[in-house]
């Protein structure tokens, strides 16, 4: 897991709540949308979600994969991160 990466990810208050949205469950785009509408942030775009979803999964945050029902899922990957800045590691918990 690249730190830079991580850190980049969670430098976003729209990609700080899906976390705390698929915490509770998996869901597809559409769902973290719909989900993020009745939370109040404005997301017009399904496009917006998962350019933000993507870059989770890019950091390492978040896992994604098929539902033959739903099709393509995220869940989180990790519960738990510490970041040591000094060391510049990463200790997670999964």
């Amino acid at each position: 897991m690249d730190i830079a990466k991580v850190i980049s990810a969670l430098d976003s208050d729209l990609r700080r709540e899906i976390l705390k949205i698929l915490a509770e469950n998996s869901y597809t785009v559409l769902e973290v949308k719909s989900r993020l509408k009745s939370k109040g942030f404005d997301v017009k775009y399904r496009e917006t979600v998962y350019r933000a979803i993507e870059k989770l999964v890019d950091a390492e945050l978040v896992e994604k994969y098929y539902v033959k029902e739903k099709g393509l899922c995220y869940k989180l990957s990790l519960t738990r991160m510490t970041i040591e800045i000094t060391k510049e590691s990463l200790d997670i918990v999964k």
